[in-house]
């Protein structure tokens, strides 16, 4: 199985909660026979879809746009057994990057008479599964629902797995270490199970997604560390 990452997350690796959920994910998969790569969003220039549907009338399957989208991002896309989408939170869905680049897979569809997918059909043949990760600092996952919701309507079927981590920021807190350690070994066997079963267990979900302390002690934490930044401003 090829495996191919798109993190639109726009910090460095190694402050981005969001890239340590994902190569934990993308270790399992590796463990199971994959093959995985990771390109990170920030590195490409991708421009706003246009919304002309010239990829559907004009030049069917392929965008009029020049950047990095059209030439390279969107073939490697498509060639992909499995995508994984990886973004942070913000408010309440997708960042603006990750929109972006979804907005640009639309060469990919085409008009159809099918009601599913809002009445368009896959124009290519070979189209990839989709796994979405996600991150937020807010300690409950009803945080993802939006999110969650648009995944489910712009993938369909093609959406086989979502792993959504509530509490990233407190991830890095020395007193959650062995809690920590617990959720990002469930996320790695998250990445195997997909690969080796075409799903992720229920139970390995809710240990990926399982709390990291008590809410009393999570609110402490916040409430200290706002303290720290803030009084260095």
């Amino acid at each position: 199985m090829r495996i191919l990452a798109f993190n639109s997350s726009p910090r460095d690796n190694q402050t981005s909660k969001t890239e340590l959920v994902l190569q934990k994910f993308l270790e399992g998969a590796r463990r199971a026979g994959a093959e995985t790569e990771t390109l990170y969003l920030r590195d490409y220039k991708i421009k706003h879809c246009l919304g002309c549907f010239s990829c559907w009338a004009k030049t069917p399957g392929r965008c009029v746009q020049k950047d990095d989208m059209a030439e390279e991002l969107f073939a490697r896309y498509l060639q992909a057994d499995l995508a994984v989408l990886a973004t942070p939170l913000y408010y309440y869905n997708m960042n603006a990057r990750m929109k972006m680049f979804i907005e640009r897979t639309l060469p990919m569809v085409a008009p159809g008479a099918s009601a599913d997918q809002g009445g368009v059909s896959y124009r290519f043949e070979r189209v990839p599964k989709v796994a979405v990760i996600s991150v937020c600092a807010n300690p409950a996952m009803d945080t993802f629902r939006c999110l969650s919701l648009n995944m489910q309507m712009i993938l369909g079927d093609l959406l086989v797995a979502e792993i959504y981590r509530h509490t990233s920021e407190a991830m890095i807190a020395p007193p959650l270490a062995a809690k920590v350690q617990e959720v990002l070994a469930a996320v790695s066997r998250a990445g195997a199970e997909l690969v080796r079963q075409g799903q992720v267990q229920p139970e390995t979900m809710a240990a990926a997604t399982q709390d990291l302390a008590p809410p009393e002690l999570i609110m402490q934490l916040s409430k200290e560390y706002w303290e720290r930044e803030m009084g260095e401003v």
